[in-house]
């Protein structure tokens, strides 16, 4: 089974193998709070809460089908998660960590609410939610995308089309500054 997903105004599109397995899990951190503030979606991708849902996923489950040439990228600082978006509309796509070898792994950034990625097993990183908000199922998530980035370079389907085959981002990534960084934070 597969979802068909795309960017705020349509011009970029990309599927999700939902078959192939996957953890739905709601991210309160500050940091991915941030990074929805900063892309000016905030009030359309996170929820009440603060959260920012996430489909824990394979890099050969993620495919980029329409409107590559505007995939951006950008970190929060210069050791952070690889924060990938869709430059024409600042829609949030994905994370991924810099070093995609190491543990591979996508995070589809997911609108509040968004149906047919199964149940929310884990809410996580809960100290930067808006109202308190009960912290669970991070074991089992961790333990779950683990397991896929294990089978993922087992089986040779570690390789993603947001990493070249030498393992570096097909676009480069813009570092925020300070001020920005500041400027997005909840």
């Amino acid at each position: 089974m597969t979802q068909d997903m795309s960017c705020r105004c349509g011009h970029m599109h990309w599927r999700v193998d939902t078959g192939s397995g996957g953890t739905h899990v709601i991210c309160y951190c500050a940091d991915c709070q941030s990074f929805a503030r900063h892309l000016g979606q905030a009030e359309t991708m996170l929820d009440g809460d603060g959260g920012t849902e996430v489909f824990q996923i394979m890099p050969g489950a993620f495919h980029i089908t329409q409107g590559a040439d505007s995939l951006a990228l950008l970190r929060l600082g210069p050791n952070g998660l690889f924060r990938w978006y869709a430059r024409c509309c600042n829609t949030p796509i994905a994370n991924t960590l810099p070093n995609p070898r190491r543990l591979p792994f996508i995070g589809v950034i997911l609108p509040p609410g968004t149906q047919g990625f199964g149940p929310v097993t884990a809410q996580v990183n809960t100290a930067a939610a808006r109202t308190p908000i009960r912290s669970h199922g991070f074991a089992a998530a961790a333990a779950a995308l683990v397991g896929r980035a294990l089978k993922a370079r087992l089986t040779g389907q570690a390789g993603s089309v947001l990493f070249d085959a030498e393992g570096a981002p097909i676009v480069t990534p813009h570092v925020l500054t300070r001020e920005e960084r500041d400027a997005a934070r909840p």
